[in-house]
This record gives structure tokens, C-alpha cells and sequence, in this order.
């Protein structure tokens, strides 16, 4: 009954938000395209289901919502239509949805409480797995034969069922899906430098294509800002204090900033001589007076102002979507921010991104679902929610109904005008219900986004520059792949299966982003590049290193040595 309540009242205020124009969805009103309704079954796959006894299968469902709520839309409402199909039964959901934020933030404690829904999100991924061990969710390892397509995307995983399963065998969550048709290995962020376009052209410069380029144009510069003739403060701004500058230039130097696989062995990036080489680097350019003094306590917002007001013109850290949100905020209408792929150091060969997406079907254990060992009917559960990895509920829930939302010649999709015209596209597909909107999730998150659809609806194409193309215009996905090529994937997003216990995982986040180490690293490094530590000195980086080992709680030097012993290769 509880649950029953939080459903009403949570529709209820979508209702008011709605009708005070807050945001809106659309309802089904469409029909499927001819031959284009979803048609596979259960029945037609091999798998036998128990008869129900009112043939309605009853479900608590506990999902995360994100910035657009999925209730009610045209997507849901032919979700739940194409499934009961598939599963041969009417469903009967009591949903409670919750914002994104306040779910994360709550989800082991409803763990903790031992007291589950029948279905549920997962955004705290493999920490999950004690409560399966505990008995509190489902062995999915003991349904396989309700599954059909979820093993495709653990075989075509790097790391193949190995990733998707414990050391014992076991399975507590569905992981979340990707499906890259095209194989782009792009990545998000922090895979090519920003430059301001306008005043490279200007001047009869290019963006860099290896770093002794970069040096020399930084030095360019700088000359004409010394000389009045170039209207900077500074050559070199960072995006923002949340991200340390050497983080656009780790993968230049062939290291990494925080624990990572090198291709041969786990190892902590910031006490690697590579990492020490970059420092070196960053403050050389820091001396020189190239980089603005408040690289490393500028929040955001100043981050904003300082790339919109002429205060540098470079920028080497930041996100994806920057140099768009730069370009629209500009003071000068001749401004022009564009993208380069990261510098080449011809001592270590191509830079390498930061997280190159897999190709073909992958899976992602940051997030997923997990079904409740009291759930009872978990044949049906696990049937459901495998469905979710079909390529028709995939189609279905990133591109929509074939003429209401999309439109399909010669084997290449595009989103209908009502769609792709409007100001804010990702806005306007979420209305609809569809993920690939990337503000809105429907059916039960965490399945499968389709990457051509989300590059459609929600990657706006941005300046870029290369040496054979000049400059041009491109999405930021697609451009660090075509321009890194298969050489700038990291060998850490291809790393091996690590099986590691849930105490073993929590020492190790000691050495992951936000974890003691790379925290301190952060502190300490910042005095190396500006000077405040000599860089140069062996004494002084020795001290580095043992300061940084030293916030562990278990023995560092054992810790990666664990992880070495527990890795699959």
C-alpha cells in the first residue's frame, strides 16, 4: 500500500508540473509503423514460463529518474506494450520513481534494510554483490536459460563473461548496456585541447599536432601578448579547480592520474616516471608564465568567464561540450573556440583518451538492475528484463516508433523534424521518452543506449581542426576517434578481469579518482608545477612518493600486488 501511495502522489505532482508547464510528455498516440512492431516472444525463444495464476504478472518496480521522468510518455507506454507481449501476460507495476540524485544517495541503505522491491536500479554497481552473497538478491546465474540476449553483450564485453561474473559464478545485477553500431572508440572528455580558433587564424598559426608544436605556439604567444599586439592575459586557462590541469596532458606522456592498468600491470599513475616527465613539463610552462595563476582554484563558472573574456587562449583540460557552451557565451562576436586532438610526444607515440567507448555490444558495471531473491515469479523478471537487450527494445527505447519519431531509408535512421528542429533536440526526444535523449530513461534503468541515436539527438558538432582536413566541424564522440585512431585507446579502458572481494574493492578505491591517494597526489603535484617543490629534485620526488603511499589504510606496495595476483589475463 505504501508503495501504492508514493505511485499516486508522484503522479500527482507530475500533473501539476505539467499543467504549470514545467515540462511535458507525450502520450502514446501513435501506431506502429507496418512490420515495425517489436515480435519476438518468450515462447518463440525456447523459454518455457510458468502459468500465472490471473495471468497478470504484479511488480514492485524502484527506478532512478532522471532530469525527464519516462511516465506517461509514448516510449513507456509501448515499452510495457511490447513486453507483455514478449512475455505473453498483462503487467501490473507499481513503479516508484525517485530523482536521480536522492536514489543514489539511498540505495545501499535500502540494501542495508534487506527489505527490496522486486526490480531496482543500480547506480553503486559492484558494491551490490555483498547482498546478493547475503541472499538478498537474485542468483541471476541460475536463470540463464531465461535469458537470450544479455549473453551477447557479456560475450562481445572486453573481458567476455569473465566481466559479467563473479569468481564463483555468479551474477546479482544485469549490467548496463551499450551498443555501438559503428564501432566509433570515441570518448567524452579530455581527449583533445581547446584552442580560440579566431586568433590562430589571425595570426598564421595551427593548432598542435605534437607537443615540441605546442611548446613553440605557447611561446608564440606569448611573445604577442608581451607586446601588446594579442589581447590575452595569459596563454594557458584550465576549465575548472575540479580537475587538475596535468589531466589533459597524462595521456600525452603515456600515464595516467590515478590507478590504472598499463597494458602489463596495475600500477598508480602519479608516482610513475612518466607522470614525473609531465610535471616537468607543466612546470616548464609555468614558469614561463604562460599559464594563468588561478588554474587551480577557478571554479566553473570563472572557468566560463576567463575562456569568454579573453583571459587565455588555450585551454588543455575539459569536458566535451565546453567549447559549444564557450562559443554561445562569448563577449565577442569574432570569438572562436575550436578542438584539436590532444598533441602527439613523439618519445612515447599517439596521446591516449580517456574512455574509449567498446565496440559492437558492452557492458558497464558502474551501473544496471538487480531483481530481489523474494521476487515471486524471477523467471519472469529475469525474462523482462534480458528482453531489454533485444535489438527491437533497444531500437524501441533510443529511436522510437518508425514515422512518429524517427524515419528509416535505406538502413540509416534520423530523427523526425518535431525532433531534430527544435532549440534544444535531447529536450524535445526525452518528451517522447527516449534515452537516447541522455536526460531521460525508460523501461527499467539501467539498458542499453544506442550510440548513433544518442550522437543524433543529443552531441551538438563543435569546431575541430586536423592536418588534413583543416578546420572544420564535427562531434566530439565521433572526432576523437577518427582522430586518435585505435593507437589512442587506453590500455586501461581495455583492462583485464580483476575478481576482487568486496573489502579487497574498497581498499582499492583508496587508489581510484576521489580516493585517499590520488586526492593527496593532487595536493602535492600542484606544488611541483608551480614551483612551490622542485620537480627536479630526486630527494624531494622520493618524498612525493612515500607521502602518497603512505595514506593507505592497508599496505600500498600489497595492494597493487593483490590486484596483480587477482587479475585474469
Amino acid at each position: 500500500m505504501k508503495r501504492e501511495t508514493t505511485k499516486r502522489l508522484t503522479a500527482m505532482g507530475m500533473s501539476v508540473a505539467m499543467a504549470a508547464g514545467l515540462f511535458t510528455t507525450i502520450g502514446t498516440t501513435a501506431v506502429w509503423a507496418e512490420d515495425s512492431a517489436p515480435k519476438a516472444t518468450a515462447a518463440d525463444n525456447g523459454i518455457e514460463l510458468p502459468e500465472l495464476e490471473d495471468g497478470t504478472l504484479h511488480l514492485e518496480v524502484s527506478i532512478a529518474d532522471y532530469q525527464q521522468s519516462s511516465d506517461g510518455t509514448l516510449i513507456q507506454e509501448k515499452w510495457q506494450e511490447a513486453m507483455e507481449n514478449y512475455l505473453g501476460c498483462k503487467l501490473d507495476i507499481t513503479w516508484t520513481r525517485t530523482a536521480a540524485t536522492d536514489y543514489t544517495a539511498n540505495e545501499l541503505v535500502v540494501l542495508q534494510s534487506g527489505s527490496v522491491p522486486d526490480i531496482a536500479t543500480v547506480t553503486k554497481g559492484s558494491a551490490v554483490n555483498e547482498y546478493g552473497e547475503d541472499g538478498i538478491l537474485l542468483n541471476l546465474a541460475d536463470y540463464s536459460d531465461y535469458m537470450v540476449y544479455y549473453p551477447e553483450y557479456m560475450k562481445e564485453t572486453n573481458g567476455g563473461e569473465d566481466f559479467a561474473k563473479n569468481e564463483d559464478g555468479s551474477m546479482y545485477y544485469f549490467m548496463d548496456g551499450f551498443y555501438n553500431p559503428d564501432d566509433i572508440q570515441g570518448a567524452q572528455s579530455f581527449t583533445a585541447f581547446a584552442y580560440r580558433f579566431d586568433l590562430l587564424k589571425e595570426n598564421g598559426w595551427q593548432p598542435a599536432a605534437t607537443l615540441d608544436e605546442f611548446t613553440q605556439l605557447c611561446s608564440d604567444m606569448q611573445a604577442k601578448i608581451d607586446d601588446g599586439s594579442l589581447d590575452l592575459d595569459y596563454v594557458i586557462i584550465n576549465n575548472t579547480k575540479d580537475y587538475s590541469l596535468y589531466r589533459g596532458f597524462v595521456g600525452i606522456f603515456h600515464t595516467w592520474d590515478c590507478l590504472y592498468y598499463n597494458g602489463e600491470e596495475w600500477v598508480f599513475g602519479p608516482i610513475e616516471d612518466n607522470f614525473r616527465e609531465c610535471l616537468k613539463y607543466l612546470n616548464s610552462l609555468y614558469e614561463a608564465g604562460y599559464i594563468d595563476p588561478e588554474f587551480a582554484t577557478a571554479d566553473f563558472n570563472q572557468g566560463q568567464t576567463k575562456a569568454t573574456t579573453n583571459v587565455g587562449g588555450i585551454c588543455p583540460t575539459l569536458w566535451s561540450g565546453s567549447v559549444a557552451s564557450w562559443n554561445t557565451a562569448k563577449t565577442d562576436e569574432n570569438m572562436e573556440w575550436g578542438l584539436a586532438y590532444l598533441p602527439e610526444n613523439t618519445e612515447y607515440g599517439t596521446a591516449w583518451k580517456w574512455g574509449s567507448r567498446q565496440a559492437a555490444k558492452s557492458l558497464n558495471a558502474n551501473m544496471g538492475i538487480y531483481i530481489s531473491a523474494e521476487t515471486e515469479h524471477p523467471e519472469y523478471a529475469v525474462a523482462m528484463i534480458d528482453y531489454q537487450y533485444s535489438d527491437e527494445m533497444v531500437n524501441l527505447m533510443n529511436w522510437g516508433v518508425e514515422g512518429e519519431t524517427y524515419t528509416e531509408t535505406d538502413e540509416t535512421k534520423t530523427f523526425v523534424d518535431d525532433i531534430l528542429n527544435d532549440a534544444t533536440p535531447a529536450t524535445k526526444s526525452a518528451e517522447y521518452g527516449l534515452t537516447s535523449s541522455s536526460v531521460c530513461r525508460t523501461g527499467i534503468p539501467f539498458n542499453p543506449l544506442d550510440f548513433n541515436a544518442m550522437l543524433e539527438v543529443a552531441c551538438n558538432p563543435e569546431p575541430w581542426w586536423n592536418a588534413e582536413k583543416g578546420y572544420y566541424e564535427g562531434k566530439y564522440w565521433v572526432e576523437s576517434d577518427a582522430n586518435g585512431g585505435e593507437d589512442s585507446v587506453s590500455p586501461y579502458d581495455r583492462a583485464p578481469v580483476t575478481y576482487l572481494t568486496a573489502e579487497e574493492s574498497s581498499v582499492k578505491a583508496e587508489l581510484g579518482y576521489d580516493g585517499t591517494c590520488e586526492t593527496r597526489a593532487k595536493e602535492l603535484a600542484l606544488q611541483f608545477i608551480t614551483g612551490e617543490n622542485d620537480i627536479n629534485d630526486d630527494d624531494a620526488w622520493e618524498d612525493y612518493i612515500d607521502d602518497i603511499k603512505s595514506q593507505t589504510d592497508e599496505d600500498f606496495d600489497e595492494i597493487l600486488e593483490t590486484l596483480n595476483e587477482k587479475t585474469v589475463k
